[in-house]
């Protein structure tokens, strides 16, 4: 293929996945726009930088959400480490927010965030809407066991919402 035909295709792959590649990263980082536009720029060009590596056997879709969900996980451990060098010198309460809807979207990002990484992949891109089949293809897993966890995920959850536990 030459250059100016791959270009063309990566163009036309970034169209269509970078709605979802960019909700799939809002959930990662609770809503942050900055950082989940970020992971998207940062998802898109880890693709074309190794867009040879891609098997044209493979399913794009699959491979440019594991790279998202890859670059997302990285970035988290990063932040995290930044925000826990953050918060030792910072003496500033945490700012809390009034309105009922915005805590409990809070309180599920913060469950979501509990869960084994696994599973935060999981129930983001099941709350994604993304096709049960491109999960069991991105995450190597059977149909019976994909909802079996989504099923237990979604117990953890709601158990978390409800009394503040996993």
């Amino acid at each position: 293929m030459n250059q100016s035909a791959e270009e063309e295709l990566f163009k036309a792959r970034f169209e269509e996945h970078k709605d979802t590649i960019y909700r799939l990263c809002l959930g990662y980082f609770q809503q942050n726009s900055m950082l989940a536009e970020d992971a998207l720029q940062e998802t898109f060009i880890k693709a074309w930088i190794h867009r040879k590596q891609f098997r044209e056997d493979a399913n794009w879709q699959t491979w440019i959400y594991r790279i998202a969900v890859n670059t997302c996980l990285l970035k988290i451990k990063q932040e995290k480490k930044e925000k826990d060098k953050a918060q030792a010198y910072s003496l500033e309460p945490q700012v809390e927010f009034d309105d009922e809807k915005e805590r409990k979207i809070q309180k599920m990002h913060q469950c979501i965030e509990k869960l084994q990484p696994q599973n935060q992949i999981l129930i983001l891109m099941v709350l994604e809407g993304i096709p049960y089949a491109t999960i069991e293809e991105t995450m190597g897993l059977s149909s019976e066991n994909l909802r079996v966890k989504i099923h237990r995920i979604k117990k953890q959850l709601y158990s978390c919402i409800s009394h503040g536990n996993l």
